[in-house]
Parts: C-alpha cells; sequence; structure tokens
C-alpha cells in the first residue's frame, strides 16, 4: 500500500470537526466575518502546524524512522491510541444537552464587539482541545515518519493531511465567497444538523477509528 493509501482515513477521520466547523458557519453569518474568519483560520491552524510540527519531530526519532517496516513502537503506538479514542467516543456519546447551545452562545454574545484577535484565540483553544482530531492524526503522522517514501511524497502527504484538518474552518468562508447568499443558507442547514447532533459525530468516528486502531495494534503486538 502507498503510503497516501494508509495515511487518508486517518486524514478524513480527523477532519470530521463539528466544533470548528460551527464555529465558521456562525461567524460567515454575522458581521465583519472576513476579518474574523481569516482569524479563525489563523488561530486553528499555528495550532495544528504547532502540534504537526511537535509530533514529526518526536516520531521521527524512532528506531523505524525511515525504515519503512513495522516496529513494535507502531503497534503500540496504535493501540494508544485507539484506548484513547473509544474513551473518548464513550464520554461523547453520552448526553450532553448544555453542549449543542454552548458553542453558539459563546460567539453570539461577542459577535458585535469582539475583536478578531478574540475569535483567533476561541478557535486556537477549540483546536487545542479537539482531542479526537489530534489522536487521529498522530498515527498518520507516524506513517509518514517511518515511511522509505521521498522527502517529496512525504511532504505532500503531509500538507495533505494538514489539508483535511484545516477543512472546517476553510470550507465555510470558502463557501460564502463564491456562492453568495446560497451558500450561506446551505451552511446554516448543515450547521443545524451538525449542532443537533455534534457529539454523537464526533463520538461515532472516534469509536469506530478507536476499535480498529486497537484490534490491528494489539493482534501485530
Amino acid at each position: 500500500m502507498t503510503l497516501f493509501g494508509e495515511v487518508w482515513p486517518l486524514a478524513l477521520a480527523a477532519a470530521l470537526t463539528p466544533t470548528l466547523f460551527a464555529l465558521q458557519v456562525l461567524v460567515v453569518s454575522g458581521p465583519k466575518w472576513h476579518s474574523r474568519a481569516a482569524a479563525v483560520t489563523l488561530g486553528s491552524g499555528v495550532v495544528f502546524a504547532f502540534f504537526f510540527l511537535l509530533a514529526l519531530g518526536g516520531l521521527s526519532q524512532l528506531p523505524d524512522a525511515g525504515t519503512g517496516t513495522s516496529s513494535r513502537w507502531v503497534y503500540v503506538l496504535e493501540a494508544a491510541c485507539g484506548v484513547v479514542l473509544i474513551g473518548l467516543a464513550v464520554w461523547m456519546l453520552r448526553p450532553h444537552p448544555e453542549a449543542d447551545q454552548e458553542l453558539e452562545t459563546k460567539v453570539r454574545t461577542h459577535a458585535e464587539h469582539a475583536s478578531p484577535t478574540v475569535f483567533a484565540g476561541f478557535a486556537a483553544y477549540l483546536t487545542v482541545t479537539d482531542f479526537s482530531s489530534l489522536v487521529l492524526v498522530l498515527p498518520a503522522l507516524h506513517d509518514v515518519t517511518r515511511s522509505a517514501a521521498s522527502v517529496p511524497e512525504k511532504a505532500a502527504v503531509v500538507a495533505f493531511v494538514f489539508l483535511c484538518v484545516m477543512l472546517p474552518v476553510i470550507t465555510p468562508p470558502l463557501a460564502a465567497r463564491v456562492l453568495g447568499e446560497r451558500g450561506l443558507r446551505a451552511l446554516n442547514r448543515l450547521y443545524t444538523v451538525l449542532m443537533g447532533h455534534q457529539m454523537q459525530v464526533m463520538g461515532t468516528v472516534a469509536g469506530v477509528i478507536g476499535v480498529l486502531l486497537l484490534i490491528h495494534g494489539v493482534r501485530e503486538l
């Protein structure tokens, strides 16, 4: 299997981040959305970029770096990530009646007077606390560091993973700019569905990927 073939399922799963998407939809639906949407993208992007640098730097020090073969560390990491994701899934799938309205309340409260800096900080906070996406990215980046693929191919795969995790904050302003009011209506319909089931969406994705990682990791140990 190619490096891209190994990584893309985890990358797309990590892109399912309803909270960041919801924040950006609320931003583009409100006043002064151009500067605020850019701030949200910047805030989230800085956190993800820092995480990518730390993860790639640490994983490249493992014994299997650049070998193209799987060592015991791979399966330990997979099993550990699986356990964490299953734990997150159990928590997310429990009833959280206050979570559906908490984000909207916070954003609406600041919608009229907050500076772009506040929105950048809020996006950074949501990204840091988006444990499911961060945990999903970790084994994907480990696939990159242990691969024997060329440096340009690895760089392209890392860029693809980064683009995937940024989709929730990139898509809403792009849709608003290209499609205008029609795009905003579609975004708000999707927002309504996601905000009513945000925990279930993230919990289901985390649970499925967590079980697969745990089974594969334990089987190969």
